[in-house]
């Protein structure tokens, strides 16, 4: 697949602050984030993630416990039990691939604004993904969206050589994207969707 590769480790189910094991049936917290140049899973307990949510007999020691730079989404969710020693995948969840989507962007912003796929990141921000990257995993995230009628496709234009989307969230108007599409073959796109699904234990 052109000159990147999409294999997205699984998660494991226990804490990564603690290292406790997230047993089946129990809440925890998941989260995409960016490390060692590749997009990875963390999970956090409740305890870790969210102190003030348990008592001092469920081990929270107050906020601070999780650094928070660098994720891009995440999310309350409970394990799931294994059928078959397979772990079972979610359904789609739009707004957890919006927020993964809007993550991609940049930090969010309360004004009405345009997020560009060629904008550069701010200086101080945490290492990223590769510009191709980027461009490919939102550009099949925002297909998804379109797909579920959570981005609205609201036109096309040529820029740089490439076809851009213009895209508009349904709910919230003011949020624009334009996305950059990377015309990728159909394997490819496949491989990019089959691995958004593994990184995010979703069905997409």
């Amino acid at each position: 697949m052109k000159d990147r590769a999409y294999q997205f480790p699984t998660p494991e189910h226990q804490c990564c602050a603690c290292r406790g094991d997230l047993s089946p049936g129990g809440e925890f917290y998941s989260t995409i984030c960016f490390l060692e140049e590749e997009f990875s899973r963390r999970n956090y307990c409740v305890s870790c993630w969210a102190p003030e949510e348990s008592g001092p007999e469920d081990g929270g020691e107050g906020p601070g416990m999780v650094d928070r730079s660098g994720i891009f989404a995440y999310w309350r969710t409970r394990r799931p039990e294994e059928q078959d020693g397979e772990v079972v995948k979610i359904r789609f969840d739009p707004l957890l691939v919006l927020e993964f989507f809007r993550g991609l962007g940049g930090k969010a912003e309360a004004e009405p604004r345009v997020e560009s796929e060629s904008a550069e990141g701010e200086a101080g921000e945490p290492p990223g993904p590769s510009e191709s990257q980027r461009r490919d995993l939102r550009f099949v995230l925002s297909l998804l969206l379109i797909r579920k009628k959570i981005l609205l496709l609201k036109g096309t234009f040529i820029r740089d050589k490439f076809e851009w989307l213009e895209l508009q969230e349904r709910r919230e108007s003011d949020r624009a994207y334009e996305i950059a599409n990377p015309e990728l073959s159909e394997t490819e796109l496949e491989q990019v969707r089959d691995a958004i699904g593994e990184l995010l234990q979703m069905q997409v």
